[in-house]
């Protein structure tokens, strides 16, 4: 009966819990400044390294950490250029827009200067 009125207690907190979170926003993830401010030595990757790195010699750990660096090293310069990529490509379409937006105006003020010499000297 105890484990049941426990469980009744912990579930009724976190039902009143969850949606505070959820109004500040708690399902959408870091944020850009905590991405700022990561660095590669994170705790997740010290407790992965050091789990690697167990039971090994001073110069295995040396190595193994210095590949798994450079792994992480070439992972964060891919996604870096994958976001430059997207970027470009947005930047791309978007001046492609402006200047078809610039050429149809162009196109209606020649069609308007066009109509208006025809009238200005009874042209057909």
């Amino acid at each position: 009966m105890k484990r049941i009125v426990a469980l009744m207690v912990v579930l009724a907190l976190a039902l009143t819990v969850m949606p505070a979170f959820a109004a500040k926003g708690g399902t959408r993830g870091a944020s850009q400044q905590a991405y700022d401010n990561a660095s590669d030595k994170a705790v997740f990757n010290r407790v992965g390294d050091w789990f690697a790195t167990r039971g090994k010699s001073p110069e295995q750990r040396q190595a193994i950490i210095a590949e798994r660096d450079a792994k992480r090293a070439a992972k964060k310069a891919e996604k870096e250029a994958k976001k430059l990529e997207k970027q470009t490509q947005k930047e791309a379409k978007r001046l492609e827009k402006q200047s078809e937006a610039k050429a149809r105006k162009v196109g209606k003020e020649a069609k308007k200067t066009k109509r208006g010499l025809k009238k200005k000297y009874n042209v057909e």
